[in-house]
């Protein structure tokens, strides 16, 4: 079995000033934001509702998989691939949920 760690985020913050003079214009997401339920799956799963308040999210799995954001995902091998152990940051949409299958 795969896992896919999910954390919700409502806003976006800006870099440190005091770096470089472009990095202060970098969009972050601003901390703290919300651990969801870690996903297990092999087969497609979808994740909880996201929360009213949620606006990105950064996913993190176990292993490479492909990924759906929408009301009612199911995740295909055609859809978007993610590489595994690699933080992913994604818009989404309040309420949405993201589905995920493990890479064939």
């Amino acid at each position: 079995m795969a896992t896919l760690w999910i954390r919700e985020y409502a806003s976006v913050g800006a870099a440190p000033s005091g770096l470089n003079s472009g990095a202060a214009n970098l969009p972050v997401v601003a901390e703290p934001g919300t651990d969801q339920t870690a996903l297990t799956f092999s087969t497609t799963a979808a994740s909880a509702a996201f929360g009213a308040a949620t606006s990105y999210i950064i996913v993190v799995s176990s292993v490479d998989c492909h990924y759906v954001v929408a009301t009612a995902p199911t995740a295909t091998t055609a859809a978007l691939k993610i590489p595994a152990n690699t933080p992913w940051a994604i818009g989404v949409t309040a309420g949405h949920k993201i589905a995920a299958i493990a890479a064939a």
